[in-house]
């Protein structure tokens, strides 16, 4: 016979709680949804990024062209970006061109990016690297 523990009624209890509560779950939920929808906001700007980095490190390895004029080398630039499908992007908004006496010039990414995430929160993403042709 099954003893009870509610004064006889003829429900039994159980000795110990088992799972997570529908709360839990929900919270588990909810930060995996966030983390995803964060991914899939920001992702495409890394992306985007690293295709930026590898035509500015493309540009330092072209002896040729870091002797030219500047708006050769932006011409170049702004060429490269459409070849890669960035259409939103210009040479002249991302990439800084300083003289160096070296190299012909020194290539740095630099730009930000903004997204809405949720309702009135953005992310600011901010890229900036110095390139040089050794890497």
């Amino acid at each position: 016979m099954t003893k009870n523990y509610n004064g006889g009624r003829g429900v039994k209890l159980a000795n110990k709680q088992q799972g997570l509560s529908f709360a839990s779950v929900l919270a588990i939920v909810s930060v995996v949804v966030f983390i995803a929808l964060a991914g899939f906001k920001i992702g495409p700007y890394y992306m985007e990024y690293l295709t930026v980095k590898k035509i500015a490190s493309d540009l330092t390895k072209n002896d040729d062209l870091m002797r030219g004029t500047k708006s050769k080398v932006v011409k170049h630039i702004d060429g490269a970006f459409h070849t890669n499908s960035l259409w939103d992007l210009k040479a002249k908004d991302t990439i800084d061109l300083q003289k160096d006496g070296n190299k012909g010039y020194l290539v740095t990414v630099n730009y930000e990016k903004r997204v809405n995430l949720l309702f009135n929160i953005d992310v600011v993403t901010v890229f900036n690297k110095t390139v040089n042709g050794d890497k």
